[in-house]
Order: structure tokens, then sequence, then C-alpha cells
């Protein structure tokens, strides 16, 4: 779930508390959204292919320079129901259409077809949730799972502008996996590119790796897509002055 996020309004008359900040500074509110499909997460123990899509969207509040303020980030991740993982969402398809290979998730194996019809389907969209919603249910990392790596990120992002943040990855992400570079990566490219950083650099993709080791920009999700939508959607937040 949200860790304490306050509701934007909120938010902006808590930065800008006096009236006077409010009439010297703008404040821009953007909600983004990015989508992908995706081949995977593997297949099941026939053979079959997983097949799945997340939708990442962004709330973010800039300034006036388009710098960050705030950023909150989450992503619905839904698979078709042959994945095994038990907190993933899925969606076995539209009424009426062929059941889709259903595996057990304490076997690991399929155990049968979907039954398409709009009771169940309507049953499996009511449960869907969030990657922050699924929480340690998730199964990304037992000591730093998705919806803390995200926390992590969403802080280094503020006073970033997007340009900005677009450069960081070019220069201190993985071109292989999308991933922050590694001082010890076994991968010739990694390894390749994280040696062209400076000393600067390093230090700052370790810092990142200290946070957070997935990726803001993969198949999982393109989370930078997502705040840039969100700051081309961009509007001024009309702070009451009274």
């Amino acid at each position: 779930m949200l860790k304490k996020i306050l509701p934007v309004s909120l938010l902006a008359m808590t930065i800008f508390s006096s009236s006077a900040l409010a009439n010297e500074m703008k404040v821009y509110q953007g909600l983004g959204k990015a989508t992908n499909f995706r081949t995977g997460p593997g297949k099941d123990s026939e053979g079959t292919p997983v097949y799945s899509f997340n939708y990442v969207d962004a709330a973010v509040l800039f300034d006036s320079e388009g710098k960050i303020i705030n950023a909150v980030v989450d992503t619905l991740e839904v698979s078709t129901p042959n994945y095994d993982g038990e907190s993933m969402p899925h969606f076995s398809g539209w009424p009426g259409t062929e059941g889709y290979n259903v595996s057990d998730h304490k076997t690991k194996k399929v155990s049968g077809k979907s039954e398409n019809t709009p009771e169940n389907l309507t049953k499996e969209v009511k449960e869907w949730k969030t990657k922050r919603e699924r929480g340690a249910s998730y199964g990304m990392n037992p000591k730093n799972e998705w919806d803390e790596q995200m926390d992590f990120f969403q802080e280094k992002f503020k006073g970033k502008t997007v340009d900005e943040l677009e450069l960081i990855f070019t220069k201190m992400y993985s071109d292989v996996n999308g991933r922050p570079l590694k001082e010890n990566s076994k991968n010739e490219k990694d390894k390749e590119k994280y040696s062209k950083l400076t000393e600067a650099e390093k230090k700052e993709v370790a810092d990142i790796t200290a946070g957070a080791t997935m990726s803001i920009r993969d198949s999982h999700g393109d989370i930078l897509g997502a705040i840039k939508n969100a700051y081309d959607n961009r509007v001024e937040v009309i702070i009451p002055t009274k």
C-alpha cells in the first residue's frame, strides 16, 4: 500500500505554506502513464508462453524549471493465468473465448484451462492489485521489494528534470538489462561502460545500487516514460491564498 502520501492539494499547501511563496513560485501537476506488452515471464510446465502487460502510472509535481518536487509511481502488471506466481494479477480472456492454461501456484504445474465466463473474469479483474499493493508478496527481493525500491527512486528523482533523468539513465544504467551499473559486473559491455564513468559518477552509481537494483525502463515497465508523460501533461496548480 502507499506510504502516507499526502493528496496533491495538501502537499502543495505544505510546500507553499505562505501566500508570499505561492505568488513567487509556480508548481505544476502531471499525471503520466506508460504501457508495454511482454512475452513472458517464462513459460508454463507444458511449454505454453506466459504473456503479460505493465501499466505504469506516475503522479508528479514539477517546479517552473521542470524539476521534480515529488513523484509517486505505481505499476499494474497483469499476466495470462499460466504464470505460477500467486500474487500476480491474471486476465484469462474475454467471455466466450477458449480457456488458457492455468498453473497451480503450489505445484508450478498446469492444472487445467480457464473458464472464461463473465462471472469468473469479473472476479479476476476485481482482484487485480498494483505492485505497491502486492508489497512483499511481489517476490522481487525479501530485503528490498519493488515498492521499497520505487520509494528510493522517487527520492532520487527529486530536484531533477526529465532530461537529467534520461541522461543519468543513458550514462549510469546497463544497455544490456536496463539496471544500474555495478562495479563488479561480469558482463563485458557493462564493464566497459562502467570504466568510462568519472569518479563522481561511480560514486553516484554505488549510491543508487545501495538502494535499488531494478531497472526504471525495461520489459517490466517504462517508469521514465511515465514520468516524461506526466511532464508533457502538466498543468499549473492554483493554490488558494486564503
